[in-house]
């Protein structure tokens, strides 16, 4: 398997008085922008506004790993543990200064989510500017996470690529019926050994998502599905028991695990099935017949 070389550039680009006004606004993950703080391991964003003395302007990490503690003057920290961070974005508008910070979650995320075994511990998040013995932003408890996401661009394509050469799965070179597709995502399941923190993935031995997660954090990431949307709908008789029932049988997928030579990207190898048609079509896992069981899809053109 082979590093996606462009990735972190598409991934990037996406004192008390200095935090007297400021607030977080929001934090997602960083592939779908879905509401919540994913499982240790999986990559986030954290959104600031009402910043103060802070400079516009775009800060990516080095390269050359691990990954710092703090960037831009920026620092997360999870639980009593810092979060490496990947990039920085301070904008300016209205007069107002805004902030994105980009992060790979600390394991230590997942203290919080045994929380009812463990005297309801929530968990807190603080984001510091200018060191964090200063000031730092609060947010507790943790907002959970939500089902996980493909990476995409700004028109909504997966980031994927042909498996046979690497190549960008692109409208003007689209993915084939019967050939194996290379998908990016984000927080859709737990992978076994644990997945380093700061650092790329190794390619050997590569870190496999295993069936009933080892972790106990979440079950298995679903099915796999290249289709329309499904309708939602809900059982006549039990009006409790709503979902989204898949009308094709689901992908087969050759891999789940994390991405060699990335941090924090999980990556699925999936077959385009032999009898897909032309067309665009969402590429989406279905976790079951439960509320909200769809994670956030993203469009893969079939040519």
């Amino acid at each position: 398997m082979k590093q996606f070389l462009t990735f972190a550039a598409l991934i990037a680009l996406t004192s008390s008085r200095l935090l007297s006004q400021a607030q977080i606004t929001a934090v997602v993950n960083s592939a779908s922008f879905a509401p919540g703080l994913p499982f240790g391991g999986a990559l986030a964003t954290v959104f600031l506004s009402g910043l103060a003395g802070v400079q516009p302007g775009t800060y990516v990490a080095a390269s050359s790993s691990p990954l710092p503690g703090q960037l831009a003057g920026f620092q997360v920290v999870v639980n009593g543990s810092y979060a490496p961070i990947l990039a920085v974005v301070v904008t300016s508008s209205g007069g107002v200064t805004y902030g994105q910070v980009n992060f790979q979650v600390p394991l230590e995320r997942n203290v919080s989510e045994f929380a009812p075994q463990a005297g309801s511990y929530g968990g807190n998040l603080q984001v510091c500017v200018s060191g964090c013995l200063q000031m730092g932003l609060q947010m507790a408890p943790l907002p959970k996470p939500f089902e996980g996401g493909f990476f995409a661009d700004a028109n909504g394509y997966a980031v994927a690529q042909h498996a046979s050469d690497y190549s960008r799965v692109t409208l003007q070179n689209p993915a084939h019926p019967g050939e194996t597709i290379i998908a990016y995502a984000d927080n859709f399941y737990t992978v076994w050994p644990p997945p380093p923190i700061g650092i790329p993935a190794p390619a050997q031995p590569l870190l496999q998502y295993i069936p009933g997660s080892i972790l106990g954090l979440e079950g298995p990431p679903g099915n796999l599905y290249l289709q329309p949307l499904p309708a939602y709908v809900c059982n006549p008789i039990d009006m409790g028991q709503c979902g989204y029932p898949p009308s094709t049988p689901p992908l087969q997928t050759t891999f789940l695990g994390l991405a060699p030579g990335l941090v924090g990207v999980e990556q699925i190898n999936f077959v385009v099935p032999a009898s897909q048609r032309p067309g665009t079509y969402p590429l989406f896992f279905d976790t079951g017949g439960q509320t909200g069981a769809l994670s956030a899809s993203a469009l893969l053109p079939v040519g």
